[in-house]
């Protein structure tokens, strides 16, 4: 059963085990650089709509690829059993076993077989069963489960598993790769000839051939599949495509994505046991490879996913487990702790969700940030988090959550208690910052206070007029930053409002899974839209961007009227092209840029803040990729405070790495972050939102005008 209180413990433990984050951070790092140098030299967008593509068009019409696949198989002496939940799939494999007097089994990697437990089903039963992918291998003797997808023990460093196989091998193994390599091809060869059974996965089943697909690197598969005289190949019923022409722009997509290589070392197409009619034209079956193959498809859940809409995605996955690299959760705490009772990280809770009741995904909810680096990541184009958080808001919030989501959603609550704590504030506030708050874990920061300063109205009262949706942060902590944008737009002859009938834009309590609040939100903040009728309206939040464009209309058809005219403020300014005009005499200042997550991965803004920067007259700066999360995440720091310090000590490393002075971002989330985490020791750093360096290069060029002075902006 899970229990909060221990599940906070693992992640303790997760954080402190110096092995498991050395092992996390080299795996990574190691992914991104093979992934990038590949995909800098193919188109890999194009790879991505192709892969998407396929998928979406198969998984509408799996039924009838099964049964052609199924078909197809049997022509070619296949055999195919049909399962439809793991008891089915582990009765057949035995029943097999047993028909063939087994007694050894060999095993290349499958996580079909992790999904049923066949291992421990089979040696129940008395069969020996070994895995004899390397992975899979050492957490067969560590009994372990699997802490990814593709690399089964990425969570060892090569010094543990040294230790691991000296003690299994009863010898010295050195911690060193080709020296535990070449032990563990010794001990498989012999295993491979003397096998009764193979049993394989298969990374994707053509139906137009009853042929399967199966992809690896290290040739055990090959030897399963081939040298046993019976191979049993176990395929889940969302993998089937209808050609090979499909198959094979699919291969590209997982190989590049998984390992980062544009093929891998074996691409094995299997269509039925081995055969010859080399003697007078005679179908023979049998020769050097396997005798029978039997084919069990098991669905265990899959098909009735096809019937969603929104849900059916979760079925366009490779299992590349690319996405896991890229998660900063799972770079944090690894795949035993961020994972489904099989299958890790996001991807891991939604395959979860398709297998399993409520209440036993419901639990992995909040290891999710929702930093969308997934989805950009991702060779089909699954919205994971989106997908996570759909889930999320069906369940529903719990009563703590309701009563939380109540304080965002309750224009009433929020403004009081935003007075409250404004006054509470006092004995600690020193200039905009609190000083020595009595809280263990935050006692030695800067946290930005209260700053319920009252909206000033702009200037400019002709002109196009821009709404401002401020957002929560901006309103409570942040109004120098609505100031910046009437001063930057009042300058282009903008007329800038930003009513105070405007409401949250909804992303806590969507978050918090109270997806009914939400919608009252859109409904407020809608009617405001209407009230007003600008010919814009503006974010300075990447996440209120996306609540405003991409969630507000999946719940109020009303909402499409504005879509297209909700624009980042970055975004604005560097595609309608709204410069200042500058006289460079001043050598241009170095800014360290902070891509927040949700600017870069969901709003898919990267090039437009250098553009500003540069046209402001400034030098930007980026920190090396990948671009690291600085942890704020909005809730789910709330409900995982370590985790997220974890990732915030990676983008301090960053920072201070690149030794700057002067600091921007495009999310007043991510201006929290770095205000808490760097003010308190690093006094001689700036940290300011964009539009507030736009702002202070237009007040400089209006003061310049009436002095006719050159002075220093910031």
């Amino acid at each position: 059963m899970f229990s909060r209180k221990s599940q906070k413990r693992k992640i303790k433990n997760a954080l402190q085990d110096e092995n498991l984050q050395k092992a996390l951070e080299k795996a990574s790092s190691n992914h991104f650089q093979k992934f990038n140098s590949t995909k800098n030299n193919i188109p890999w967008q194009k790879y991505k709509e192709r892969a998407k593509a396929i998928r979406e068009e198969c998984v509408k019409k799996l039924p009838q690829l099964i049964q052609k696949f199924s078909e197809e198989a049997k022509k070619v002496n296949a055999q195919v059993y049909h399962a439809s939940n793991p008891s089915q799939a582990l009765s057949l494999v035995e029943k097999i076993a047993r028909q063939k007097k087994a007694k050894l089994i060999v095993k290349s990697k499958s996580m079909v077989s992790e999904e049923i437990q066949l291992n421990n089903f089979l040696e129940k039963n008395g069969y020996r069963v070994v895995e004899t992918d390397l992975g899979e291998w050492i957490i067969q003797l560590a009994r372990e489960k699997p802490s990814h997808i593709t690399a089964p023990a990425l969570h060892k460093t090569k010094k543990q598993v040294a230790e691991l196989l000296s003690r299994h091998l009863h010898k010295k193994i050195p911690p060193d790769s080709k020296e535990i390599v070449r032990h563990a091809r010794i001990e498989m060869r012999k295993l491979f000839l003397e096998a009764d059974i193979g049993i394989s996965g298969a990374n994707l089943a053509i139906a137009e051939s009853g042929t399967l697909v199966i992809v690896s690197n290290e040739g055990n598969a090959r030897l399963v599949t081939a040298l046993p005289p019976i191979h049993i190949a176990l395929i889940t019923t969302e993998k089937f495509v209808e050609t090979l022409e499909q198959a094979a722009s699919l291969i590209k997509a997982l190989t590049i994505a998984s390992a980062g290589m544009k093929l891998t070392s074996y691409v094995s197409f299997i269509t039925g046991p081995s055969r010859t009619t080399d003697i007078e034209k005679e179908l023979i079956i049998g020769v050097h490879g396997p005798q029978e193959l039997h084919i069990i498809i098991l669905d265990n859940g899959r098909l009735k996913i096809t019937q969603d809409e929104n849900m059916d995605k979760i079925l366009y996955c490779l299992k590349c487990g690319g996405c896991l690299l890229v998660c900063p959760v799972f770079q944090s705490v690894g795949g035993h702790i961020f994972s489904g009772p099989v299958y890790p990280g996001g991807i891991g809770i939604l395959l979860t969700a398709i297998m399993n009741s409520s209440k036993e995904y419901s639990a992995l909810f909040d290891f999710c940030a929702d930093c969308k680096k997934c989805e950009e990541f991702c060779p089909v184009g699954i919205p994971i988090s989106e997908l996570i958080l759909r889930l999320k808001n069906e369940k529903g919030p719990k009563l703590w959550e309701k009563v939380l989501s109540s304080f965002f959603s309750k224009k009433i609550l929020s403004q009081t208690g935003a007075k409250i704590f404004s006054i509470l504030q006092t004995p600690w506030k020193e200039n905009a910052y609190l000083e020595n708050l009595p809280f263990k874990q935050i006692k030695e920061k800067l946290i930005p206070a209260f700053n319920l300063k009252k909206t000033t109205s702009s200037k400019e009262k002709k002109g196009e007029k821009v709404y401002l949706f401020e957002g929560c942060l901006v309103k409570y902590f942040f109004p120098e930053i609505r100031e910046s944008i009437f001063t930057s737009l009042s300058y282009f002859g903008f007329h800038v409002v930003s009513p105070p009938d405007q409401h949250c834009c909804g992303a806590p309590s969507y978050h918090l899974g109270d997806k009914k609040h939400v919608r009252k939100l859109a409904l407020n903040n809608l009617k405001s839209f209407e009230k007003e009728n600008p010919r814009y309206i503006l974010t300075v939040c990447p996440t209120g961007n996306s609540m405003l464009k991409k969630i507000y209309p999946q719940l109020e058809p009303k909402s499409f009227r504005w879509k297209d005219k909700i624009f980042d403020f970055t975004e604005f300014v560097s595609d309608k092209g709204y410069f200042p005009e500058i006289k460079k005499a001043i050598p241009p200042k170095e800014v360290f840029y902070h891509y927040p997550c949700h600017y870069l991965n969901s709003l898919n803004l990267k090039e437009e803040p250098q553009k500003v920067l540069k046209a402001l007259g400034f030098s930007p700066k980026l920190e090396e990729e990948p671009f690291t999360c600085c942890g704020f995440c909005g809730v789910f720091s709330l409900k995982n405070p370590e985790i997220s310090a974890r990732m915030w000590e990676k983008k301090k490393q960053k920072i201070q790495k690149n030794k700057v002075s002067l600091i921007a971002t495009d999310c007043p989330g991510c201006l929290f972050q770095l205000r808490t985490g760097l003010k308190k020791k690093e006094k001689d750093i700036h940290i300011f939102h964009t539009v507030e360096f736009f702002a202070k290069v237009v007040e400089h060029i209006l003061k310049q005008q009436k002095t006719g002075k050159l002075n220093v902006m910031i």
